[in-house]
């Protein structure tokens, strides 16, 4: 079996790192992977390439260059035709488009699968839900173009089943993760001495972090509010922001503004995430809303408590007050409140158990890739 897998981009984001253990168990399965992206930092590139992975990268700026996203079709186009995958597998909102266009052009010559990552339509994603133009149009045909569409929590696919439903096209498959491949550095006691010596954290400090892109749909606003609250009755709490984004200079303008930009560390990337994981005492998720969180799983699998937003599919990964608290996206007030509720320690500990419980029940990394490869033959 060949499988062509189209994705935006191959950073470091949840999507992508997605794709890589699917990729990974599909390879050890003896499939024959090629990836294409169009933009981005080649993060994932080096890691594909090592286990086997024909990758390319055919440069779209952004969705509103047209040209370079016709060059991009025919470069695919051309590229199916010589290779002629079985299966087209795609992800995120600019490459399922193409890969509709494709299937539509070439008259079903392969299987166009799609996998759902977020609960909102083209050209919302990370922008937010308030833009003026919304794709439900275009998310319409790229459903019915495809065989099946994979929806990565319950919330996802509630969302296109009930915004466009064609029901027998939609498959519930929940992220895998594995804990044996999410790894920290070697000798990481003497990493974590380092980093606390690079951030000036000292040992009694409470480290609250965060880990995501820098856009509107993680609403970092409300855990900057939050943070200068919680910091002034607090004063051992730093905050570690690892991401950035089109809204980092407003974020630190806001900091400053709110005078706790001395409490604060901003990590533009990381090699390996889980040492800082491993060096936070909460992690802390402000997004509006998500298809999943993959994050959610990191924070689970490094035993590190955690507090997120009720909305979307979070609550399928964070049951409130069972292996994590949960508080109404854009409640800054009530999210400081949950800083102090969770240095208590029997609460993060009862956390941190009942999370590893769910991350090996819900999200079995080899469940999915079976879920899948039955998708792909059937």
């Amino acid at each position: 079996m060949i499988v062509f897998h189209l994705i935006t981009s191959i950073d470091k984001g949840g999507a992508e790192s997605h794709l890589y253990s699917l990729i990974k168990k599909q390879i050890e399965k003896k499939i024959s992977v090629h990836v294409i992206y169009l933009r981005g930092n080649n993060y994932w590139r080096k890691h594909l390439t090592k286990i086997g992975v024909k990758v390319y990268k055919i440069y779209v700026k952004n969705n509103f260059d047209f040209l370079s996203l016709f060059k991009a079709f025919l470069k695919l186009q051309s590229l199916i035709v010589k290779i002629q995958p079985s299966v087209v597998h795609a992800h995120l909102s600019t490459m399922e488009l193409l890969g509709a266009l494709l299937n539509l052009k070439l008259k079903n010559k392969f299987k166009f699968i799609v996998t759902k990552h977020l609960d909102s339509f083209f050209l919302e994603a990370s922008f937010g839900r308030k833009n003026f133009i919304r794709g439900i149009f275009i998310d319409r045909f790229i459903i019915n173009q495809s065989s099946r569409v994979i929806c990565i929590s319950k919330q996802v696919k509630k969302f296109f089943s009930k915004k466009i439903p064609l029901y027998n096209k939609y498959k519930l498959i929940y992220y895998g993760f594995s804990s044996k491949d999410f790894k920290n550095s070697k000798n990481i006691n003497n990493k974590i001495k380092l980093l606390k010596k690079k951030f000036k954290l000292k040992n009694d400090e409470i480290i609250l972090l965060n880990v995501a892109r820098h856009v509107k749909q993680k609403s970092l606003d409300t855990l900057l509010k939050a943070f200068a609250i919680y910091e002034k009755k607090q004063k051992k709490a730093k905050l570690i922001l690892v991401g950035n984004g089109r809204e980092t200079e407003k974020l630190k303008s806001l900091s400053i503004e709110l005078g706790i930009s001395n409490k604060l560390s901003w990590i533009k990337s990381y090699e390996n995430i889980k040492d800082i994981f491993l060096l936070s005492d909460v992690f802390v998720l402000s997004s509006e809303y998500e298809g999943l969180g993959l994050v959610l799983l990191e924070a689970m699998s490094s035993n590190v408590p955690i507090i997120a937003t009720n909305t979307s599919a979070i609550p399928e990964v964070i049951i409130n007050n069972y292996n994590g608290m949960l508080f109404e996206k854009g409640n800054f007030r009530v999210l400081a409140n949950k800083f102090h509720l969770i240095e208590k320690k029997n609460i993060k500990d009862n956390f941190k158990k009942n999370s590893i419980k769910i991350l090996n029940k819900r999200f079995n990394l080899d469940k999915m890739n079976n879920l899948t490869t039955n998708i792909y033959n059937s």
